[in-house]
């Protein structure tokens, strides 16, 4: 070989070697059982561990557990002449690293000696990413509130604005004093109604537009028994028996404004679905252990077939009485959601012309 092909290999060699020891990214060269055979300087900064720990060692035991048969797997094939991309995480003195790896086969003529391999920390991309999917889930149970504060305006407030209007025509009409008064009582009583939702609902979303907690400690007694003023006109009605089973200084804290709601929706329910082959009796019922809270509101109405209906119990727009009770099938929409959005499970026990027991299950804090 003359003097100048000396100079050209014997250069060539120095950049290559140059460009492996000073590449941006990680660069190593492993033997076919995974040892590392030569790294470069930003393998020893991702890892860190100097060279001369490295060299000898399997890549494995650097490899995240629950990622390590995978990662293998990716590797046994780059010997087998097949060139493989792929991220895993290592684990490392300052903590979990994020790589993209490409390995491919070194060949010697055409035997495979040893396995190349370049890898790219992407740590700060995979946080981004999972910031970006939090940020994504926190958006989308925001988007969610949003969406059940519209429902309840155009459900929950259906009800008492109708039982207003009602009131404001009754007392057009030529009445007796006591019953002027009376009527004036009620109306006087469902204008309050609405007031407090308004500004619970008020509260709630300029809570949570400062990113503030949005919880409030409740008394679960006193809010029942103020909720079932809210029905005193279809108590009246119907005849129904209210039977309330609920200890004293019982205290959640929790979303008053979603709690509020689901409970006067399932009292709604109760009376709304009444049989009318008997006195309605609605027990609301409610008993704290370890951190949870159990409300149970039950009645003897028309009941439903959960193996029918159970699995659209909680959709949209589903009536499964229409002949019954007007409605837009969103009462028990909201409460699932609300319920949800709480932290909270729902669970529905039903028999045909028996009744109904809808259980919920909040965190008590």
């Amino acid at each position: 070989m003359d003097a100048n092909k000396e100079l050209e290999l014997f250069q060539f060699e120095k950049l290559t070697q140059t460009l492996f020891l000073n590449h941006p990214d990680a660069i190593f060269l492993l033997d076919l059982e995974g040892n590392f055979m030569m790294v470069n300087e930003e393998v020893c900064r991702i890892t860190g561990y100097d060279r001369e720990t490295l060299i000898g060692q399997s890549f494995e035991s650097l490899i995240e557990e629950s990622i390590k048969d995978f990662t293998r797997k990716r590797f046994l094939e780059s010997t087998r002449d097949i060139p493989q991309r792929y991220e895993t995480t290592i684990v490392t003195k300052s903590g979990a690293r994020h790589l993209d790896v490409t390995n491919f086969p070194l060949k010697n003529e055409s035997r495979i000696i040893a396995v190349f391999g370049i890898a790219k920390d992407i740590t700060d991309k995979k946080q981004k990413e999972a910031e970006l999917e939090q940020y994504t889930a926190l958006l989308k149970v925001h988007n969610d509130e949003l969406e059940i504060f519209r429902k309840i305006l155009a459900h929950d407030m259906r009800k008492p604005v109708a039982n207003a209007l009602g009131f404001a025509r009754l007392l057009q009409c030529k009445l007796s004093e006591s019953k002027e008064n009376e009527v004036k009582r009620y109306l006087l009583h469902t204008v309050e109604s609405v007031d407090v939702m308004l500004r619970d609902l008020n509260e709630l979303i300029a809570l949570q537009s400062t990113g503030k907690e949005s919880k409030e400690e409740i008394d679960v007694n006193k809010t029942l028994k103020r909720l079932v003023n809210f029905f005193q006109e279809e108590i009246r009605q119907t005849g129904a028996v209210l039977e309330i089973d609920i200890a004293e200084n019982t205290q959640i804290q929790t979303i008053k404004a979603y709690f509020n709601s689901i409970l006067r929706n399932l009292i709604s329910n109760a009376l709304k679905y009444h049989s009318p082959n008997r006195k309605p009796i609605i027990r609301l019922s409610a008993s704290v252990q370890d951190e949870f809270i159990t409300i149970q509101v039950a009645d003897n109405g028309i009941g439903m077939d959960l193996v029918k209906i159970g699995p659209e119990m909680f959709q949209m727009h589903r009536r499964f009485a229409p002949k019954v009770a007007e409605g837009n099938g969103l009462g028990l929409y909201i409460v699932n959601q609300q319920v949800r959005l709480m932290g909270g499970q729902i669970k529905v026990e039903s028999e045909v012309d028996k009744g109904s027991t809808f259980t919920i299950i909040l965190p008590t804090n």
